[in-house]
């Protein structure tokens, strides 16, 4: 692996010695090539792609004094009673002219691709109608990162190729490793290495419940398969599906393409070895049936056109998803210019730090405020809102203000996060990296296709026409805001064995590395709360948060009585995801009766 790093480049290999050095079973962090070269040829390509700023290492929003880990960011929930008299005085002057038409309802959105397009279509359906206004905070965003660039149905392949993807399975490899250790780091060039990892030091006593319901899980929609019913795999795979639909409305409506312009098929998957193929061949089978996805086996002549006459020694076999494409680069600001484009408000620097609920006569319970925080000063700012949805990812935890009225007993629950308005979601870490090519036959080289190989994928973001940039992704390390060495390994040795100098490229450097953190909960699948009768939060979405953004928009709209306004073949339908709705209406009612109590904070 040194050799094919070095080809070119006498310290292409400094990547690898950084993930090499210290004791083999620790993490990695944040990774930035110090070559000035490496600059350069990253800003020419800059000149020519304007919106990969967002994803440059060197770009100011760009974090690398921390990683992201769960709770970083508490979100408290409040009874209106608890708000100062002047914070309710805004609430009700707001409401007032609300009702008589002197301003218009707020709706505010904050978070990841499901809020981003979830606040386009409220723009695009209700017009100068309402006041949509989404909120960005700083956290490193998960849809500039690896396989979340890409739009897929059939969940990234990991079931045509894992072998120990469930959650006994992943306890099982752990304590291996824990007991037996990885003392060589070639352990992690065997294709068949497995990725998806849970280390002993990540298990926190919380977390247990969380992989007891992923084994249970597994095993009920396994069951399901054997005995004909459609299973929450299926129901995944068609919200996928719908998810491109809305994509396509929303291009066709506005005019702004939100996916990669493509000369060739973009979503090819491979498969290293024989074993694979043959999992291959039996999942793609069942592809076929639901949901209905067209797949095609490449020949050897397909395969060779791509990647060169030597991936043949290197692939058993590789498949065509013509269903499937791949988001734009800089996602964040593609979803920015469309939102103000509809004439919506997008602000940036700012968190969500309190939402403040109220209970109505007729039983029902809605948000009527949000307590947003300057990131710079500090300062808070009260927003009153009708509509309120939030994607907020692993990063948030959200908690009861008891205020004075918790006992001792809700005291240690809440020190110990039992009761939640939103359950609890463990994370898991994958490694994003940025991986340099020089061209060296550009009349061999015509373009890279997103490319899958067990757990590890890589698709081309740009070039300035004598260099390719290309963005790789590996997964996951369950439990750690860090990335394991051993995943980057994998990673670059799955994509050295697919990209050879035959194919008209020739590895010159790394760019960068960066953990990129994921939620899990036990379905290990998107789940919504429906926190109010105008207010719902997603959570736990396990990495396939891109390829469904489209209907967990739409589901987000129908959480918070907004209109999507698509039309009839792009809507999910309610029996599609009502499996991933959690309403805690009744919870919450239950709550605010109890803990408004009037003080004031």
């Amino acid at each position: 692996m040194r050799e094919d790093l070095c080809r070119i480049n006498p310290r292409g290999d400094a990547f690898l010695d950084w993930l090499l050095d210290g004791p083999w079973k620790e993490g990695k962090g944040i990774w930035i090539n110090p070559h000035s070269e490496v600059r350069r040829i990253y800003e020419s390509i800059l000149a020519r792609q304007p919106e990969l700023i967002t994803e440059s290492p060197w770009h100011p929003r760009f974090r690398t004094d921390q990683v992201t880990t769960r709770g970083d960011n508490p979100v408290s929930l409040s009874h209106i009673g608890q708000a100062t008299s002047a914070q309710r005085a805004v609430v009700t002057e707001h409401q007032s002219r609300v009702a008589s038409g002197a301003a218009r309802p707020v709706a505010l959105f904050s978070g990841g691709p499901a809020a981003k397009i979830a606040a386009v279509l409220s723009q695009l359906a209700h017009g100068p109608e309402l006041d949509t206004r989404f909120i960005i905070d700083r956290a490193v965003q998960s849809n500039e990162s690896g396989s979340a660039s890409y739009e897929h149905i059939n969940h990234a392949n990991a079931l045509n190729a894992e072998f120990d993807n469930t959650g006994l399975a992943i306890m099982r490899t752990a304590l291996t490793r824990a007991i037996f250790g990885e003392p060589d780091a070639a352990v992690a060039l065997d294709p068949d290495y497995r990725r998806v990892d849970l280390l002993p030091r990540a298990i926190a006593a919380r977390d247990i419940p969380v992989y007891v319901q992923y084994e249970l899980h597994g095993i009920i929609q396994k069951l399901r398969k054997w005995l004909g019913i459609r299973n929450d795999h299926d129901k995944s795979r068609h919200a996928s599906r719908q998810s491109t639909r809305v994509l396509s409305f929303i291009e066709q409506a506005c005019g702004i393409p939100l996916r990669v312009p493509s000369r060739n098929s973009r979503a090819f998957f491979l498969c290293m070895n024989e074993r694979q193929r043959l999992n291959a061949v039996r999942e793609n089978a069942h592809l076929r049936k639901s949901p209905g996805l067209v797949i095609h086996e490449l020949s050897a002549d397909e395969l060779a056109r791509f990647y060169g006459d030597s991936v043949l020694e290197r692939v058993a076999s590789g498949d065509l998803f013509s269903d499937n494409a791949c988001i734009r680069h800089g996602f964040d600001g593609v979803a920015r210019e469309l939102l103000e484009k509809l004439g919506g408000g997008y602000t940036e620097g700012f968190r969500v730090g309190r939402i403040y609920l109220d209970d109505e006569p007729d039983g029902g319970v809605r948000v009527v405020a949000v307590v947003l925080e300057d990131f710079d000063t500090g300062a808070q700012h009260l927003q009153p809102v009708e509509h309120l949805g939030l994607s907020l990812g692993q990063s948030a935890t959200y908690v009861w203000d008891h205020g004075t009225s918790a006992g001792f007993g809700q005291r240690i629950l809440d020190r110990f996060r039992f009761g939640l308005p939103v359950p609890h979601q463990t994370i898991a870490t994958g490694a994003t990296i940025q991986v340099l090519f020089r061209i060296t036959d550009k009349d061999r080289f015509s373009e890279l296709p997103f490319t899958g190989l067990k757990q590890t994928h890589f698709v081309e973001m740009g070039g300035d026409g004598d260099h390719l940039l290309v963005k790789l992704t590996s997964g996951g390390n369950i439990g750690l805001p860090v990335y394991s060495r051993s995943y980057a390994i994998s990673a670059l040795a799955g994509l050295l064995r697919v990209v050879q100098p035959d194919s008209g490229l020739t590895y010159l450097g790394t760019v960068c590395a960066w953990p990129c953190v994921r939620g899990i909960n036990g379905p290990n699948n998107g789940q919504v709360v429906r926190l109010a009768d105008n207010a719902a939060i997603r959570f736990g979405e396990g990495g396939t948060g891109m390829s469904k953004m489209g209907s967990n928009a739409q589901t987000l709209l129908d959480m918070i009585e907004l209109d999507h306004g698509l039309p009839g073949d792009a809507v999910l339908a309610p029996g599609a995801y009502r499996q991933t709705v959690i309403d805690r209406r009744r919870r919450v009612r239950r709550w605010l009766r109890k803990y408004g109590t009037g003080r004031e904070v």
